[in-house]
């Protein structure tokens, strides 16, 4: 056996214990389902005030939307695993996908534990919920890192005739923006909207769901992204909402090349404001990165970056 097909049955070895990992809560959730329904009463404790039950939702609602949660993580992981070129970064796939499972399989046992007690005290219940934020490191460590592409520091400049018309564009989704929008749809709905419609107001937690509707809204906005480069210089648009994160004039640019941008480096993903400048961090791996003439740097991921400074540079000849 060669040393690279080892690597390979490794690789597979490693992502299979990771996607395993990820179901496992959702195998939890369906475990303790048949095992405690005879014995769980209809409603589920769900906030508490000290050790004061606050609200209450009905159990089969609550183990709908755990196992619903729950089940759409795994999916994003199962697809993470069986197709890696979907994403830049399926170990940060995992990684989501895995702590999300676990806290909404930490939420369904603390409620279903506690439901059956006789003074419905949470106690040291809640340190599950603390611990199921770190439950996607594993996952996240088992699947092999890929290597993001290097960009060209010096793209070729495009030799163009006046009377041509040059511009570029490039629409690109992202994956985990999206998956992050339905996850905190999800939430708002369950943890909400439902509960108000079903037993009242008071059975609801609306300051969660306002919060969790106003992220959705947000991820959803940078779910899909086109980036343009043309006479009218660089921009970024929201093709979801119609956002513009990034608008740059031709003029006020004097440089422009490409770089391996690093989100971590600029504090994450999103629409980041640093020492460096602005950026707008869709992935890791190549990206534009324009100097004003005030010496500001606006920098854009997307995986034509060389392409897009080829174009740029060679409508600043004009």
């Amino acid at each position: 056996m060669t040393k690279d097909l080892r690597a390979a049955r490794f690789s597979v070895i490693r992502r299979s214990v990771a996607v395993a990992l990820v179901t496992l809560p959702v195998i939890a959730i369906s475990w303790s389902v048949v095992a405690w329904w005879p014995t769980l009463p209809s409603e589920l404790p769900t906030q508490w005030s000290g050790d004061q039950v606050a609200s209450w939702v009905p159990t089969f609602l609550f183990a709908a939307i755990a196992a619903l949660v729950a089940g759409a993580a795994a999916a994003f992981a199962w697809h993470a695993a069986l197709s890696p070129g979907s994403y830049d970064s399926p170990r940060r796939v995992l990684l989501i996908s895995g702590s999300v499972a676990a806290m909404s399989a930490a939420a369904w046992l603390i409620s279903a534990t506690v439901a059956q007690s006789p003074d419905h005290k949470i106690g040291t219940a809640g340190l599950l919920a603390i611990t199921a934020l770190l439950y996607g490191l594993p996952p996240f460590a088992l699947v092999p890192r890929k290597l993001p592409a290097t960009g060209a520091d010096e793209p070729v400049v495009l030799d163009v005739a006046p009377s041509e018309t040059l511009a570029w564009s490039r629409t690109q989704t992202v994956p985990h923006f999206a998956w992050a929008a339905v996850v905190c749809g999800l939430a708002s709905v369950a943890f909400g909207y439902v509960p108000m419609f079903l037993t009242g107001p008071d059975a609801s937690n609306l300051s969660t769901a306002i919060v969790a509707s106003i992220l959705a809204v947000v991820f959803y906005s940078g779910a899909r992204i086109r980036v343009t480069v043309d006479l009218r210089g660089v921009r970024a648009r929201s093709t979801t909402l119609g956002v513009r994160f990034v608008s740059v004039s031709l003029e006020d640019v004097s440089s422009a090349r490409t770089v391996v941008l690093e989100p971590l480096r600029w504090g994450g993903w999103g629409y980041r404001v640093g020492p460096k400048g602005r950026a707008l961090v869709l992935r890791g791996g190549p990206a534009i990165v324009v100097t004003l003439d005030s010496g500001v740097e606006v920098a854009i991921t997307t995986p034509e970056a060389e392409q897009a400074v080829r174009v740029f540079r060679a409508l600043q000849q004009r």
